[in-house]
């Protein structure tokens, strides 16, 4: 999901990007603007702008009495724009936007704005609150709608929930909603006002710890869900509740649902914490989440071979701690009933190994030994035919996949290698 904003009217806005929120009960004025904030005051330059009767107003007006903190609050204005010299801004009737960009990791419990509005019949003003992370996906995303009439100022709370570490905020405000949103049922009506002051950030959310070395292992040849296995490293279990583990396509991540966290949370395989490193073998009727047909939504259905899936593990955060989740490497459950026919000893060993693994595969003649981290990156490939001593004093103490190929590029095993020296 893309910043709100990001209308083709909008872009004319721009945005203001900060270390913190700045100028949250707008005190400080430059040329018309509140410092720290952008707003489309620009389209005044383009034409008339006027309220629903007529006047000569200003899409963000500063007000100089009735503030709840300090001396001044901001007006936000919807407007009809005439007579306009912009090809990308017609003429017609506009919101007024306000928003500012905070570059901070902090996750906020929520936000607070004290604000007073007066919401023409069939139009709607909205406040959002974006998170963002540092690849600029979405992490976290509350909007709050306003109708009708609040003649005195109260205070709004945005409560937060977060699926992932945060790296930038997006603080999004129009007086009319269908400005930015093209699916909005309301209409934009000049004269509609929102009114804010005093913006305060709630208590800073510490993450619960992230689960380690997840790795997602094709273990029998039953052609079900009990030839997946997922194995991964605890945390510190203080402020940890449960475990989550949930299997799915990966064609889809879950970062990209409305609700991630909420989504592992009712859907996956739920672990209590036991102090213990854990692994968990999904049963034969396991099950794993998959676009529909038309590639519209996510459905469930039977774990089957050739199906390339990540398997997640949320941690429930607990103590006031949000909770967080990390992937597996991707696998692809295959069958190796007729590989094991033909290759009668298999044997890899030692495991956990220390400088040196050997590779023991009766009747396989040119056939590829490749290792992996858990993250995909190859750090081994070479060649055997029937043993294989292979060096990996190179590879730092960790989890790794390997996986022996035939010279047909079928699968004989694969499985862990722990490295621990």
């Amino acid at each position: 999901m893309n910043k709100i904003y990001l209308s083709a009217l909008a872009l004319l806005v721009g945005s203001a990007i900060n270390a913190q929120v700045t100028n949250p009960s707008f005190e400080n004025w430059t040329s018309g603007d509140p410092d720290g904030w952008t707003t489309n005051n620009v389209f005044a330059a383009f034409g008339d702008i006027t309220d629903g009767s007529g006047n000569t107003i200003s899409a963000a007006t500063e007000i100089m009495t009735g503030a709840t903190n300090g001396n001044s609050s901001l007006k936000l204005t919807s407007f009809n724009l005439a007579n306009s010299t912009d090809s990308i801004a017609p003429d017609g009737d506009y919101g007024g936007i306000l928003l500012q960009d905070v570059v901070t990791t902090n996750k906020y419990a929520d936000f607070s704005f004290d604000l007073k509005y007066d919401i023409k019949t069939n139009d709607t003003a909205i406040i959002a609150i974006q998170a963002f992370n540092a690849a600029g996906s979405l992490v976290g995303s509350k909007i709050e709608s306003f109708a009708g009439i609040q003649s005195s100022f109260g205070t709004t709370t945005i409560a937060m929930t977060y699926s992932g570490s945060v790296a930038e905020y997006t603080i999004f405000m129009v007086s009319s909603e269908a400005q930015v949103l093209t699916n909005a049922l309301s209409t934009i009506a000049p004269g509609s006002f929102l009114e804010v002051d005093n913006i305060v950030l709630g208590a800073i959310i510490p993450d619960a710890p992230l689960a380690t070395n997840i790795v997602a292992t094709d273990v029998s040849s039953n052609n079900n869900g009990s030839d997946l296995e997922i194995s991964f490293d605890i945390p510190d279990e203080t402020n940890v509740s449960n475990y989550y583990v949930l299997a799915m396509t990966s064609a889809i991540t879950p970062d990209q649902l409305n609700d991630d966290i909420g989504f592992l949370l009712n859907n996956g395989i739920q672990i209590a914490p036991d102090g213990a490193n854990q692994t968990y073998n999904f049963t034969a009727a396991g099950e794993y989440w998959k676009l529909n047909a038309g590639g519209t939504a996510l459905e469930v259905a039977p774990i089957v071979e050739n199906e390339e899936m990540i398997v997640y593990v949320l941690v429930e955060g607990t103590n006031g701690y949000s909770s967080v989740y990390a992937g597996s490497n991707a696998i692809t459950l295959t069958s190796l009933v007729s590989v094991v026919d033909q290759y009668k000893e298999i044997s890899i060993y030692p495991n956990p190994a220390n400088s040196f693994v050997n590779f023991k595969v009766d009747g396989l003649v040119n056939g590829t030994i490749m290792i992996n981290s858990v993250s995909g990156q190859e750090v081994v490939n070479t060649q055997i035919n029937g043993t294989k001593k292979v060096n990996v004093s190179h590879l730092n103490n960790g989890i790794y996949i390997y996986t022996l190929h035939n010279q047909n590029g079928e699968v004989v095993k694969t499985n862990k290698l722990v490295i621990r020296k």
